[in-house]
């Protein structure tokens, strides 16, 4: 009979340790929660990522401090968040070339299996943009410049989507650019105005922000932001190329953290305020709930890996 009541109080015991367990998870967050950003404030990761954070921030209940950790393409600030706790208190806002590109072509410490996809966020695809008063007026005028001597191009770190990009841009038309890498858009923008860079391939946003003027599309369809400017397909060069952005946190992060962040998700990118600030930065919202995401990301990672052997950037 005591043996009974000793394996009864264990019992007793273990279902009492649930019980006071569950409240844990159900009160998270408990504190400020810190997001980060692999790249410079103002620019293409940030925009949206700012955005998202604010609508989490409110959902959510505490505050997030957002921190831009910039260099290596991103890989700085992602190799932060792949060592950092996974407590759900550290998480990230990355794009897909710090997370799917860059670890083929820096063999970095982090790869897909060092986080915990939780949602996808939006989509943006990349524009052929000059300055607004550039004399180039098509994409012609700049094969025709490349063909007869040098275009210079500039972005974000080697192995970035806009880099390849523009790689396969040139590769499309049998021509080579020279690529300058800079931090962000900002510095791409000042080297322009500086007439030490004649294009890039950028987000929409960059037309209105910064006083460029786009070219071509990198899609199939021409876009209801920029109606008159054709796509490559239209040209003759079928390249289409997209940027998505990600909610991310460390692996090892507690599913039911993860679940509730997801549902934070899904409940931000439908918030009006979200949705007005992504349509004037003209961003294209796409969300995916976790289990979608995750198997997302990983057939990216693979996809991109085969890609950039593709284009001659890795072996």
């Amino acid at each position: 009979m005591k043996k009974v009541f000793r394996n009864l109080t264990v019992v007793v015991a273990a279902a009492g340790i649930l019980i006071a367990a569950s409240p844990v998870w159900a009160e998270y967050p408990e504190r400020t929660i810190k997001m980060m950003i692999p790249f410079s404030a103002g620019g293409g990761t940030d925009v949206p990522g700012r955005f998202f954070a604010a609508e989490v921030e409110k959902i959510l209940g505490k505050n997030i401090i957002v921190s831009n950790v910039t260099g290596a393409g991103g890989t700085i600030g992602a190799t932060q968040l792949s060592k950092a706790k996974p407590d759900g208190y550290n998480l990230g806002f990355m794009p897909v070339g710090t997370t799917t590109t860059q670890p083929h072509i820096r063999k970095t410490s982090y790869n897909a299996d060092s986080f915990e996809p939780i949602c996808m966020v939006a989509q943006g695809p990349l524009y052929v943009v000059v300055l607004k008063d550039s004399p180039i007026k098509s994409i012609d005028e700049i094969i025709a410049k490349a063909k007869k001597g040098t275009v210079v191009t500039a972005g974000p770190p080697p192995g970035s989507l806009p880099h390849i990009a523009q790689a396969a841009v040139a590769n499309a038309y049998g021509v080579k650019f020279k690529y300058v890498p800079h931090q962000g858009i900002n510095q791409v923008a000042k080297s322009m105005l500086g007439g030490r860079v004649d294009v890039t391939v950028w987000f929409g946003d960059a037309a209105q922000r910064f006083g460029l003027r786009p070219l071509a599309l990198l899609d199939s369809k021409r876009s209801r932001e920029f109606p008159n400017v054709p796509t490559l397909a239209e040209l003759g060069k079928p390249v289409e190329s997209f940027v998505w952005f990600g909610f991310f946190a460390p692996r090892g992060t507690s599913s039911a953290i993860v679940s509730k962040l997801s549902n934070a998700c899904d409940a931000a990118v439908k918030k009006p305020s979200f949705v007005a600030n992504m349509k004037k930065a003209k961003r294209l919202i796409r969300y995916m709930p976790h289990k979608e995401f995750k198997a997302f990301f990983r057939r990216q990672f693979e996809q991109n890996g085969n890609l950039l052997r593709a284009v001659g950037l890795i072996k």
